[in-house]
């Protein structure tokens, strides 16, 4: 879902275009407030994606819907006594998120990782900065694929999306899990090569 193809029509652009582009779609992602533009944004989006090459937009977004889902319920909930349009705010919200999304599926897809962070020291950006994003898109594919054996085992387990919440929980707590201990490994690498850095 979240990996780098050589073969889309659109890895041979140069990385600063990319991620001009990733920014510009993450901005009006947030400054825009109207619904159909919003729609509109991540129809565009979809349709770069199709014609670069990207055929995984079932799993992209079925991965997304229990989390909409989720999002959804909690603005009703929460926010039932408010004045606010739910209606519109689900919506919007809603279409933000898989704009998000889609943006970084497209940009992932077409962007070599280590050409990007090969960008982003020459153009002198902090190690705080390029760090992190090398170790985000790095191990979006790790996480994905974590992801889909979770969930095999899970039904293996008889716990399937019948079930809903069972399924989200019995799926998100290992993932977190898992991911977790991930993470506090690669800081603890991190720090020991600092540490040897700095004494030699």
């Amino acid at each position: 879902m979240f990996q780098y193809s050589s073969k889309s029509l659109f890895s041979w652009v140069r990385e600063e275009y990319k991620l001009l582009f990733l920014f510009t779609c993450f901005s009006a992602a947030f400054l825009l407030q109207n619904a159909l533009l919003l729609f509109c944004l991540f129809v565009f989006l979809a349709l770069l994606m199709a014609v670069s090459g990207y055929r995984d937009f079932l799993r992209l977004f079925a991965g997304l819907l229990p989390f909409l889902l989720l999002a959804d319920i909690g603005f009703l909930v929460f926010l039932s006594d408010t004045s606010i349009d739910l209606l519109q705010l689900t919506l919007s919200s809603n279409l933000r998120i898989l704009c998000l999304f889609s943006a970084t599926a497209f940009f992932t897809f077409s962007t070599d990782v280590f050409a990007l962070l090969k960008l982003l020291r020459k153009m002198h950006f902090p190690e705080a900065i390029y760090l992190p994003t090398y170790v985000l898109f790095r191990f979006l594919p790790e996480i994905e694929r974590d992801l889909v054996e979770i969930a095999a085992v899970q039904r293996v387990r008889g716990i399937t999306k019948r079930n809903p919440l069972l399924y989200i929980k019995s799926v998100l707590l290992p993932l977190l899990f898992t991911d977790l201990q991930k993470a506090d490994d690669l800081a603890i690498a991190y720090y020991l090569r600092k540490k040897r850095e700095s004494s030699a």
